[in-house]
């Protein structure tokens, strides 16, 4: 009785492999799959604006010092709503000859604001205090990194979204995925705009004087791409 007990599940054992093989057989010996992309552009406006300053007496022919053009800039700065010991920065202190009569100072400044209301509004405070060398070198947001890690799960679940809507117009369902390939991440370079003439300008007609300034920037857009591949769910 025993050995034919044991020639029943030596059968079954046989009947098994051989269904199991022919399956692999059909399926072309290739684990069913879904391959997919998906991608994510999350877009944010720069919280951190820098201003370019250079102070240059050869702007006046020497006729105002330095140090008067500093002090016009610190009180256009204050009348603008800028803390300037703690957004205002010396880049490069620096003198060149001029016509032979001595020594021009010319010093740089870098500012660092938060809002594009803020560099309208100290563009049109330094023009009014003389000084004309004037322009915005970078922006940048501050909390970028975090700002890619969300555009990197956005763009996998993205592509979980592609893979399950693939699979069910083919009645199917996906499984566990196993294997994922990132792309570099992207940082668009963002371009500075006006609506008004803000830097080497010689003056400000009476209706820009009295009209709000204007300016706006492009927004940073953060894109990211993966691709990814999931298991199906054969029925």
């Amino acid at each position: 009785m025993k050995r034919i007990i044991t020639g029943v599940f030596a059968l079954l054992a046989f009947i098994t492999l051989t269904t199991t093989d022919t399956s692999a057989q059909e399926l072309g010996g290739t684990i069913p799959t879904v391959s997919v992309n998906g991608s994510s552009q999350l877009k944010v406006s720069p919280d951190e604006i820098y201003i370019s300053i250079k102070l240059d007496e050869s702007d006046t022919k020497g006729k105002v010092t330095l140090e008067e053009q500093r002090r016009s800039m610190f009180a256009a700065l204050k009348k603008a709503g800028v803390d300037a010991e703690k957004q205002l920065s010396v880049v490069d202190m620096n003198s060149s000859f001029y016509r032979r009569r001595g020594a021009l100072a010319v010093t740089q400044y870098e500012l660092k604001v938060a809002t594009a209301e803020q560099v309208g509004k100290v563009f049109e405070a330094l023009e009014k205090a003389g000084i004309p060398n004037v322009n915005v070198t970078r922006t940048a947001y501050s909390k970028m990194e975090e700002l890619r890690s969300e555009a990197r799960k956005a763009a996998i679940i993205n592509a979980q979204q592609r893979a399950r809507e693939l699979a069910e117009a083919i009645g199917q369902s996906i499984g566990a995925c196993y294997e994922i390939n990132d792309y570099t991440t992207t940082t668009q370079p963002v371009v500075y705009r006006s609506k008004m003439m803000l830097a080497n300008s010689a003056s400000l007609d009476a209706a820009t004087e009295e009209a709000e300034p204007n300016v706006e920037f492009e927004q940073i857009v953060v894109s990211y791409n993966v691709s990814a591949k999931f298991l199906l769910n054969l029925k």
